[in-house]
């Protein structure tokens, strides 16, 4: 039985990351691809840490607790850090209906009224 539960939650986390990489390669710009690449990240790498909890020993189950948790800190940091950059360097937001509510990114003719 745990076996199954195992290659259950392998195949729902390589599902999460694939899904992942296809959010990457169709958002249109740095930051909704960011979104799509961070959320993945963490959900599938969790989700493999899990599954590995379920068929091993004590010893490794506390590394993967510990990989959980690494996981946890630096996924954010690492998004953030590069939304900064992107941001720092004035990488437009290309959605569309996309708002930059920070107003330093609007050009001159711009309204600077907002709905």
């Amino acid at each position: 039985m745990r076996a199954y539960v195992y290659d259950a939650m392998l195949i729902v986390s390589l599902l999460v990351m694939t899904l992942g990489i296809i959010g990457i390669w169709r958002m249109p710009d740095v930051y909704t691809k960011l979104h799509g690449a961070s959320k993945s990240v963490f959900l599938g790498v969790v989700l493999l840490a899990l599954s590995a909890t379920v068929v091993a020993e004590e010893t490794m189950v506390y590394r993967v607790i510990l990989l959980i948790l690494l996981v946890v800190v630096t996924t954010p940091i690492a998004s953030h850090v590069v939304a900064r950059a992107a941001y720092i360097m004035h990488v437009q937001m290309e959605s569309p209906g996309a708002i930059d509510e920070s107003h330093t990114l609007l050009k001159e003719q711009d309204p600077t009224w907002r709905l």
